[in-house]
């Protein structure tokens, strides 16, 4: 069942990115390789993949190397933390000044609402953090900080930054970095929020 839930999660994802990818591409006057960089860009994506990736080596190939690291509870709630930001920060700061339409509608839902829930109701109450240690949230952070960094060094060369709190342009150095610090005690706290939930799920399995 577990294997199956989480193929189904995998599945989803990675349609997900595909549809968005084909809205994406139609919308923009860049250049394949171009418009194609600046879409793999964007946090949701990355890590729509990531959770596409991890789930579905998860579900087809459990007993390889790549399979047993994404089924560890370290590495299966830290994911699980970046992509339920994903749906939280999206609809808290992001979905009133977003408007898509037809086809990037359903994408957009499946990406920010469909699998984020999805994977956090499979970590909840098939896989859990039993195992997961306070100690490792700090390491949990290396992903959206150096996401973060690639796309402050990128956008000071393109000058496309692919949200509103990391615009430079738009905030100057000084205003991304007070966003960049709530954004980051924002991870840490879900961190160290998703490790007391596996420690209570442990204490109720005694």
């Amino acid at each position: 069942m577990i294997r199956g839930v989480r193929g189904a999660i995998a599945l989803t994802a990675l349609v997900a990115v595909l549809i968005q990818y084909v809205t994406f591409m139609r919308g923009t006057d860049d250049g394949l390789a171009i418009a194609t960089l600046r879409y793999f860009s964007y946090f949701t994506i990355m890590t729509n993949c990531l959770v596409a990736a991890g789930w579905g080596t998860a579900a087809l190939l459990s007993e390889t190397t790549m399979g047993r690291f994404f089924q560890r509870d370290s590495v299966r709630t830290a994911v699980t933390g970046y992509i339920v930001l994903v749906g939280v920060i999206y609809h808290v700061l992001l979905a009133s000044i977003h408007n898509p339409q037809g086809l990037e509608w359903y994408a957009n839902h499946l990406l920010h609402t469909i699998v984020p829930l999805a994977v956090f109701l499979e970590w909840l109450f098939l896989s859990g953090a039993r195992s997961a240690r306070f100690t490792q949230v700090i390491a949990w952070q290396v992903y959206p900080v150096v996401y973060t960094a690639y796309t402050l060094i990128k956008g000071s060369i393109t000058g496309f930054y692919p949200y509103p709190f990391l615009d430079v342009n738009a905030l100057g150095y000084s205003g991304v970095a007070v966003q960049l610090v709530g954004l980051i005690l924002t991870f840490v706290l879900t961190g160290i929020v998703f490790v007391a939930i596996g420690k209570l799920q442990a204490r109720l399995m005694r």
